[in-house]
C-alpha cells in the first residue's frame, strides 16, 4: 500500500519558504501553480508554518513640504466655501458683494502661495516635456 507524502511537509514549506523571499508579491494562486502545491495546502503553510498573513499593499499618497503649499490652498478654498454656504442671496448684488469681501480677505502670504505654487507648476510641466503632472504635487 502507498502513503500519499503529507502536503505540509518540510519540503514543501521549504519551497515556498524560498518562492516568498524571491518574490514576495507573487499572488497564493501563481505560487501553488508554479510549485505544484494546491492552494488550499498553500495558504496553510503561509499562515501555520511560516506564520505569514495575507494583505494587500495599500498605496497611499506621500505627504512632503511641496503638497504643504496646495493643502493650504485648498483649506482656505474650503473656509470660503464654508463661508458662502448657507448665506440666501436674494439679489445678484448681494452674491457680488460676498465675492468682493473674500476677494478682499486674501492676504499677501496666499497670494505668494499661489504663485509660487503656480512656478512649480509649470517647472514640474516643463520637465514632464508638457505632459501630466497632476499626479507629482
Amino acid at each position: 500500500m502507498s502513503y500519499a507524502k503529507p502536503v505540509r511537509c518540510g519540503e514543501n514549506i521549504e519551497a515556498i519558504l524560498i518562492s516568498v523571499e524571491a518574490t514576495p508579491k507573487k499572488s497564493v494562486r501563481r505560487r501553488s501553480a508554479e510549485l505544484g502545491v494546491s492552494q488550499s495546502s498553500v495558504h496553510p503553510i503561509l499562515r501555520h508554518d511560516l506564520k505569514m498573513k495575507p494583505y494587500h499593499i495599500s498605496v497611499h499618497q506621500g505627504l512632503t513640504p511641496e503638497n504643504a503649499l496646495q493643502r493650504r490652498t485648498m483649506c482656505a478654498w474650503f473656509l470660503r466655501q464654508d463661508q458662502m454656504s448657507g448665506e440666501q442671496f436674494q439679489t445678484l448684488n448681494d452674491l457680488k458683494s460676498l465675492v468682493e469681501r473674500l476677494i478682499r480677505a486674501v492676504t499677501p502670504e496666499q497670494c505668494e502661495d499661489t504663485i509660487q505654487h503656480f512656478l512649480l507648476r509649470m517647472r514640474r510641466c516643463v520637465q514632464r516635456d508638457g505632459g501630466h503632472i497632476e499626479q507629482l504635487l
